[in-house]
């Protein structure tokens, strides 16, 4: 087993595409490199007044998948206005070493309005990034 020495992958996850085939994927990838996941839902607001809100279910699912494979998990769900850099300073805080990255099918209008999460990212990071594409299947 070849271990590159990654010690955190922050995985940023959407209710959207993470809860199928591809965590399977994720989990032998983060199994390679010799790393922890640090599974985190960033939803756009204020957190919501009672009931489970959707993240907590993503990230419940998520959690339990993954610690199925004997991986190290923590989940975090966080709430803010600036999606992007949320992820950014909890990567900088929890100590990631890599932040992974699903990318959703959002058009260009829609990118213009609620901006590009993946682009703000990459520009303000040191780390490595793993973009996947929003129609990926297969192994990393």
């Amino acid at each position: 087993m070849i271990r590159y020495g990654m010690s955190k992958v922050l995985l940023a996850v959407s209710d959207r595409w993470v809860l199928d085939g591809r965590i399977d994927a994720i989990a032998d990838f983060v199994v390679r490199v010799g790393s922890s996941v640090l599974a985190v839902h960033v939803a756009y607001g204020a957190e919501p007044s009672g009931g489970v809100s959707a993240g907590e279910k993503v990230l419940e699912k998520i959690g339990e998948q993954l610690r199925g494979k004997n991986l190290k998990v923590e989940t975090l769900l966080l709430y803010s206005d600036d999606l992007g850099e949320a992820i950014l300073k909890t990567a900088e805080e929890r100590k990631a070493t890599l932040i992974l990255l699903g990318l959703s099918a959002k058009g260009m209008l829609t990118r213009l309005i609620e901006g590009n999460v993946a682009q703000e990212i990459i520009k303000g990071t040191t780390l490595p990034v793993l973009l996947l594409p929003p129609e990926w299947v297969g192994g990393i």
